[in-house]
């Protein structure tokens, strides 16, 4: 503690630096499952990775997609109760990309790089706080599900582990 009150006198960048948590790391692998927990017949995978950031005030994530064809939208869903691929993923907090319907596609077909970024405000989601959806990912309640144009219900989903 006292190393600390004087390493924040000499150093106080060092200092918030030192007692800064490190990231907590959360992945999902997207297979063919939609939103309300039913198999989807699709050749397309992904793999979504979270990272809770700045002691739980924000989150940074990264989509990547192979073999996704006529992408709509996709986001974070979040349910109530520690969520399988096979059950109902619940509501949508957060979109990565696109919006309520008519939605144009992003393109015909995306292999690589999805969604990359940060969420950093309660004004980001569509419902609750960021330390709410800390909390669900860290619970296993947070899914990230790909929407199409030919499965508008979900094509790609997995849930954050």
């Amino acid at each position: 503690m006292i190393a600390r009150a004087f390493l924040a006198m000499i150093c106080p960048g060092i200092a918030a630096n030192v007692s800064a948590a490190p990231p907590m790391r959360f992945d999902a692998h997207l297979t063919g499952w939609n939103a309300a927990g039913q198999p989807v017949d699709t050749n397309a995978t992904g793999q979504a990775k979270v990272e809770i950031v700045d002691d739980g005030q924000a989150i940074y994530f990264q989509v990547e997609v192979a073999g996704i064809e006529g992408a709509v939208m996709a986001h974070i869903h979040v349910n109530e109760q520690p969520v399988q691929v096979n059950e109902p993923a619940g509501p949508p907090v957060y979109w990565f990309f696109g919006g309520p319907p008519p939605n144009n596609p992003v393109s015909d077909r995306i292999n690589g790089s999805l969604a990359r970024g940060y969420i950093t405000s309660d004004g980001d989601l569509s419902g609750g706080t960021v330390l709410e959806l800390v909390a669900a990912i860290k619970e296993g309640r947070a899914s990230i599900i790909v929407h199409t144009q030919q499965n508008f219900a979900g094509e790609l989903r997995g849930t954050l582990r």
